[in-house]
C-alpha cells in the first residue's frame, strides 16, 4: 500500500520552478529501490510481465559490451537472439532508443546519457520507456552500481554465486571447451573469458583421453 501511494503522489506532484517533475520521479523511485535493488527489480519485472502479458522479462547489465544477468532470466533459447540484437543495435540502444526483434523488444535502461542495462521483454503488448516501472528498473540498476561492496549483502552475493556455479557446471559438463560453452550459452568466447576473470575462476585444461570400453561379459 505504501509503495502504491508513493507512486501516485510522485506522479501527481506539480512541476518545480524549472519543470523538474521528471527528476523528482526518478529520485523518489530511486529511494524506493535503494535498500535491495536486485530484489525490487525482480518484483518490478513480475509487474511488467503481468501488465503486458509477456512470456518472459529480464534485466541485464551492460559493461564493456558484456551482458550479464541482473534480475529475471532470459530463456536459454533466446540468449543467442538477444546477443545478436545487441551487436546489431548497440548504437541505437546506447542512444536510448528501443529496438525490436523476433517476438521480443529491448528497452535501454539509462543513467543520464549512459547505458547501464537492458530490459528484455518477450512477447506481449510491449512496454513504453516512460512507464514508471521501467524508470524504477533503471533506478535499481543505478542503486546497485552505487552501493559499496559489502559482505552483508546476501542477495547480491547469492546471485553472483549462483551465476558462478552455473558457469562452472557448464564448463565441467563440456570438459572446459570454451567455444562449445559459448555457443550453448549464446555469447562469444571473449565473454566467457571475461566471466572467468570476474568470478576469479582459474581455467582448467582437461587432457583428451580415450574412453575405455567395458570388458565383454563371458558367455
Amino acid at each position: 500500500m505504501y509503495t502504491s501511494l508513493a507512486f501516485k503522489s510522485t506522479l501527481m506532484a506539480p512541476p518545480g520552478p524549472k519543470g523538474r517533475t521528471g527528476n523528482v520521479v526518478e529520485e523518489t523511485l530511486a529511494l524506493l529501490v535503494a535498500d535491495d535493488p536486485r530484489r525490487q527489480a525482480g518484483k518490478l519485472l513480475d509487474h511488467v510481465a503481468a501488465r503486458c502479458k509477456a512470456k518472459a522479462a529480464a534485466v541485464v547489465t551492460v559493461a564493456d559490451d558484456d551482458l550479464a544477468s541482473f534480475a529475471g532470466e532470459v530463456p536459454l533459447s533466446r540468449l543467442a537472439a538477444l546477443q545478436r540484437l545487441w551487436k546489431l543495435e548497440a548504437k541505437d540502444l546506447r542512444a536510448g532508443r528501443r529496438v525490436a526483434g523476433d517476438d521480443c523488444s529491448v528497452l535501454p535502461l539509462m543513467d543520464g546519457r549512459e547505458l547501464t542495462g537492458l530490459l528484455y521483454v518477450e512477447g506481449g503488448s510491449g512496454v513504453e520507456a516512460k512507464n514508471p516501472a521501467v524508470i524504477a528498473l533503471a533506478a535499481a540498476l543505478k542503486a546497485a552500481r552505487e552501493r559499496p561492496a559489502r559482505r552483508d549483502a546476501p542477495a547480491e552475493v547469492a546471485g553472483a554465486e549462483l551465476e558462478r556455479r552455473r558457469l562452472l557446471a557448464a564448463l565441467d559438463r563440456h570438459e572446459w571447451n570454451i567455444a562449445r560453452v559459448a555457443r550453448l550459452v549464446g555469447v562469444t568466447r571473449r565473454t566467457i573469458y571475461l566471466r572467468l576473470q570476474r568470478y576469479k575462476i582459474d581455467r582448467r585444461r582437461i587432457p583428451k583421453t580415450l574412453k575405455v570400453c567395458p570388458p565383454l561379459e563371458e558367455a
